[in-house]
């Protein structure tokens, strides 16, 4: 049963929301139409709360936006795929692979907003880049248990650009049109992170 956590006077009625709905609400417009191109009319409409209500739990679009990237990292597998014991090549591989599993074309969520970097507001570019931060230690962590190489950090941004890329790709490619990159890039990725021939 939901648990709503909000009691707002929305067209002259009482109605009940649920702030997780609002914001897995929320992040679908964005992720769709970007932060620039998202009006509050378009929130209105996609969460059923008009701006009164939205601005009593939010400020603003720009702290709704920072609140739906905060859910979306709390329900995104990355950190879960990245930590799984024991430490190694295969969660690197089962990372690259997760992009395939976004929501429909979209790409990933986060990678998406990567294209409107130079332009979002300070805050909501720190959040994106504090996340990327954490992907990146995590996926060190996991070169270093499998190679003593010096320029891991190097292989890390390999990594993150070619994910990226990859997830950038899947706003108009289909999953099954990338996994043959995603599959030529870790084979051969691993060889250079292990010395293979």
């Amino acid at each position: 049963m939901v648990q709503y956590d909000k009691i707002l006077i929305l067209m002259g009625r009482t109605k009940c929301f649920n702030r997780e709905e609002v914001l897995d609400r929320a992040i679908q417009v964005f992720w769709r139409q970007g932060f620039a191109n998202t009006s509050l009319h378009d929130l209105e409409q996609a969460t059923g709360v008009n701006k009164s209500g939205l601005y009593s739990e939010f400020k603003d679009k720009e702290d709704l936006f920072c609140q739906s990237i905060k859910r979306y990292k709390e329900t995104n597998l990355v950190a879960e795929i990245l930590t799984k014991q024991p430490l190694g090549y295969e969660n690197v591989e089962n990372f690259l692979k997760s992009s395939l599993n976004c929501s429909g074309e979209k790409g990933c969520y986060l990678a998406n907003t990567m294209r409107e970097l130079s332009f979002l507001p300070h805050q909501v570019k720190k959040l994106i880049l504090e996340n990327v931060a954490s992907v990146a230690e995590l996926l060190l962590m996991n070169l270093k248990a499998v190679s003593n190489r010096n320029d891991l950090d190097q292989f890390v941004s390999m990594i993150l650009t070619f994910s990226t890329g990859i997830s950038l790709k899947l706003n108009a490619m289909k999953p099954k049109e990338v996994e043959p990159e995603i599959d030529f890039f870790s084979k051969n990725f691993k060889k250079l992170i292990l010395d293979e021939e």
